[in-house]
């Protein structure tokens, strides 16, 4: 094993590392991130991380817990403005428009740039109603016919309307795990997002439950750009075409999957890849 203080070392030493090591940037970005810091009061959290994402592409985050991987998917639709200590500097822009603009709003940003958390969290509504909800509040829909439309076009595409077809009015909570966590998802396009963040949405669920948000993953990024923290290197190799490598809230490497992990560029991602720290 590597302990934590020679890998420090293997960071200081390498001066390649924040994105110039592989290939972060996309000549087809749907979102481009440039010298991106993170702080919490005087602690910073990410260092200098630039990246793009993109357009119908799953980008796994990896590395190490603590790591900065979800600090960071939470700036892409401003989730960490929530927090009053956070603060974020650098450029991030979804499709060249800067997110943080003072005059970008929040709420309607994340209808664009939706995100699944790592606990699945259905509201305390019906089945309907949960899917129903964002729609109603973004006036996606001016009749209920509409609105049904949108309600069975997203658990479809979600992979859950033939499970539930015959229960939406049951409570959200009354599915399993798995179910749970595609009613999320679900949820989440019906407001016909471009962007879906997913913050390790598999590590709470069984294997079988797991299988079936991984094809769910891999068919919906050909509509979607898609950006996935896992903490499964497995999963990652599995369902993504780009991956990105951080340590100690740096982006040490980024390229493609396949390569990343069968020649990583930097000795800190083939010590991870290979299980001699992480």
């Amino acid at each position: 094993m590597v302990d934590m203080s020679s890998a420090e070392s293997l960071l200081s030493q390498d001066t390649q590392i924040n994105g110039t090591v592989g290939n972060c940037y996309s000549n087809d970005a749907k979102m481009s991130m440039r010298d991106v810091n993170v702080y919490y009061d005087q602690k910073q959290a990410i260092n200098n991380v630039s990246l793009d994402l993109a357009r119908h592409q799953v980008t796994a985050l990896i590395g190490p817990s603590g790591c900065g991987k979800s600090t960071f998917l939470r700036c892409l639709n401003r989730m960490n403005d929530t927090i009053p200590i956070c603060r974020v500097e650098g450029g991030l822009t979804l499709d060249g428009s800067d997110i943080y603009d003072k005059n970008m709003d929040p709420v309607l940003l994340r209808a664009r740039v939706g995100m699944v958390f790592q606990k699945p969290n259905p509201f305390p509504k019906s089945i309907y109603e949960n899917v129903a909800y964002g729609p109603k509040i973004h006036g996606l829909s001016s009749n209920k016919a509409e609105l049904d439309e949108i309600v069975i076009t997203s658990l479809r595409k979600a992979g859950l309307f033939e499970e539930v077809k015959d229960r939406l009015d049951a409570p959200g909570t009354s599915l399993s795990g798995g179910q749970q966590q595609r009613l999320c998802i679900a949820r989440t396009i019906a407001v016909s997002p471009e962007v879906i963040l997913m913050d390790e949405p598999a590590s709470a669920l069984d294997p079988i439950a797991t299988a079936v948000i991984e094809e769910l993953i891999d068919e919906l990024k050909e509509k979607y750009t898609i950006a996935i923290v896992t903490h499964s290197m497995q999963q990652a190799a599995r369902i993504s075409q780009t991956t990105a490598y951080f340590h100690m809230g740096q982006l040490v490497e980024m390229g493609e999957t396949s390569q990343i992990f069968t020649n990583p560029a930097h000795k800190l991602t083939e010590n991870y890849i290979t299980g001699r720290f992480g």
